[in-house]
């Protein structure tokens, strides 16, 4: 696999979840944050560290990347890409939106949004990962 596939991925995969982080936290999930406000950083605080969110989402797009490069197989891709998804939402949104739900008092609505919103944004992600890298023999079917 070319080293420039693997770059154009990362670079796409870090634009998809940045956007679709948007997409969930800013947009559907606003009301649920408002709710729960006073647990949370205020939008300035947040701004201010927004530097750091961004080095993670690259850190994580890459990873996701040289995770799925490794471990693809030669089987039709868009099955490919939605169990590469649902097995990093396992690993990540799973895991991360339960262990928050213990350790914050939130109510058990907003991991189960989490779960649902980033899990759906783990197998589009696994999607498009896949449709950028296949393995060679994939590419053609």
């Amino acid at each position: 696999m070319s080293i420039g596939k693997k770059i154009g991925a990362m670079a796409a995969a870090f634009v998809l979840q940045l956007a679709g982080m948007y997409v969930i936290h800013d947009v559907w999930l606003k009301t649920d944050y408002e709710l729960t406000a006073s647990l949370w950083r205020s939008p300035a605080e947040i701004n201010h560290r927004m530097w750091a969110l961004m080095i993670a989402t690259a850190i994580y797009a890459i990873a996701v990347v040289l995770i799925y490069v490794r471990g693809v197989e030669y089987k039709p891709w868009v099955g490919q890409g939605i169990r590469f998804g649902v097995l990093l939402a396992l690993a990540t949104t799973v895991y991360v939106s339960i262990a928050a739900w213990v350790m914050v008092p939130v109510p058990h609505t907003l991991p189960m949004k989490w779960i649902i919103g980033e899990g759906g944004l783990c197998i589009l992600l696994g999607l498009l990962v896949e449709a950028i890298t296949p393995p060679k023999s994939a590419s053609a079917s």
